[in-house]
């Protein structure tokens, strides 16, 4: 990695998450999905352009070394590129959220208190703890309007998850 950075906007438990699991700066492993896009999308920063301040919702991200895209030359990202790289982090985390806490009928605690557990573990304010359940809801009944059962590895009837 560099010394280089640029600043994401993301939800406020994402940028806990994202320190927590990457560290501040987060640091992508080498050949993750989010370097990748890091790399595809480094531009050179326009002529007059200062770097950017970050704001309290901003994430420091530090930019991979590469070989083709030096960090001290390739250190800009305009909106849409930040955009896609949102997008990467947020699918990293839905498939973190959905790999640890999967399916929580099997759990003999409440599925509130398993949420509060998985934030503390994961650096999240327990605050956003309601945040997480209605994200793993959405997730869990996209997929049933769907007929897919995430749980059972098999197709289902929508009449099944009545």
């Amino acid at each position: 990695m560099s010394k280089f950075v640029v600043y994401v906007q993301v939800e406020p438990y994402l940028k806990q998450w994202l320190t927590h699991s990457f560290g501040d700066p987060v640091e992508f492993p080498s050949s993750s999905n989010e370097n990748a896009v890091l790399r595809r999308f480094l531009s050179k920063r326009p002529i007059n352009n200062l770097p950017e301040q970050p704001g309290e919702r901003d994430v420091a991200i530090s930019i991979p070394y590469s070989k083709s895209k030096s960090p001290e030359t390739y250190n800009f990202l305009n909106g849409h590129a930040k955009q896609a790289l949102t997008e990467s982090i947020n699918d990293l985390f839905r498939i973190n959220m959905w790999s640890d806490l999967g399916d929580l009928n099997d759990m003999s605690c409440k599925k509130m208190s398993a949420f509060r557990s998985w934030c503390e573990q994961q650096g999240i304010d327990i605050e956003y703890a309601e945040t997480i359940r209605m994200k793993w809801y959405r997730m869990r009944k996209a997929y049933q309007e769907k007929g897919i059962n995430l749980f059972n590895l098999k197709r289902c009837k929508k009449d099944d998850f009545s």
